[in-house]
């Protein structure tokens, strides 16, 4: 489902104005990381597109309804949040109503929130913890649980805030399959993110924001290659792209596969000659 935000202004209370005409359009199956410093407007953004924010000019189209003529429970039928925190989202006693409670709001029947929910639990490798209190759970089990709520709900457009904070390696992984899997099923993903490695393997887009404003919309590929920009941004160059500009890579690699490929071409060009 493509989204399409024009010319949107926002100011919180005190005259502290967070958004400064941003127009952006997010295409069905897209999977787009938001980055920027803190206080760059990126969740505030990300707020405008399930309604829990209104712009204060301009338009937000989430495929063809106006975010201004529709409750946040209607766009949940649209998009799925993940907040940062995710002791912000859960109350349920049970890890398994936790997951259900989206679906089960969206009119599903029992039997469907039965699939959906057991789909969820699977993909978030949560299936044995069905029937805990997810407040027994780790901070990392407890984020799990929160992506699982989102999944379930198995929305056309699903919007992770940090989703890799406090995920170890294993967990990082699990949710690369995820995101996937998603883009298989043409569902469009926006990624809120400080995680500078998993952004470079697991999306095709980054939109960089400064003080409110879009600054930088490109291709993960072109977006590492400009190295002032980024770290005059006070972002982190991932470690792979480090390492190629380091060797004076010609391609610079977005995955182990890519870096080893181009290794192997400089060996057999050395080779060669």
């Amino acid at each position: 489902m493509r989204i399409c935000a024009e010319n949107i202004h926002f100011t919180y209370p005190g005259n502290v104005k967070v958004l400064d005409n941003i127009s952006v359009t997010l295409n069905p199956g897209e999977k787009v990381a938001l980055i920027g410093a803190n206080g760059s407007g990126k969740t505030t953004f990300a707020r405008h597109l399930n309604g829990l924010l209104r712009p204060q000019s301009g338009t937000v189209w989430v495929g063809d309804w106006k975010t201004s003529e529709h409750s946040p429970a209607q766009l949940a039928q649209r998009v799925a949040y993940v907040f940062q925190n995710p002791d912000e989202q859960l109350f349920r006693q049970r890890v398994w109503d936790e997951v259900a409670f989206g679906p089960q709001n969206l009119g599903y029947s029992a039997s469907q929130v039965e699939n959906m929910v057991e789909q969820a639990l699977s993909l978030m490798g949560l299936t044995n913890e069905a029937n805990f209190n997810p407040r027994d759970l780790n901070y990392s089990g407890r984020k799990r649980v929160s992506l699982a709520s989102a999944l379930a709900m198995q929305t056309p457009v699903l919007i992770f805030d940090e989703p890799t904070a406090s995920l170890d390696m294993k967990e990082k992984k699990q949710f690369s399959k995820v995101l996937k899997t998603l883009n298989l099923e043409n569902k469009t993903t926006l990624i809120i993110s400080h995680d500078m490695d998993f952004v470079v393997e697991n999306v095709d887009r980054i939109i960089l924001m400064y003080e409110g404003k879009m600054i930088h919309d490109t291709s993960t590929k072109h977006f590492f290659k400009d190295k002032e920009l980024i770290e005059n941004s006070g972002l982190v160059i991932p470690q792979l792209i480090r390492l190629s500009q380091e060797l004076n890579h010609l391609d610079l690699a977005l995955n182990v596969e890519q870096f080893i490929k181009e290794r192997e071409r400089i060996i057999t060009t050395i080779k060669t000659e």
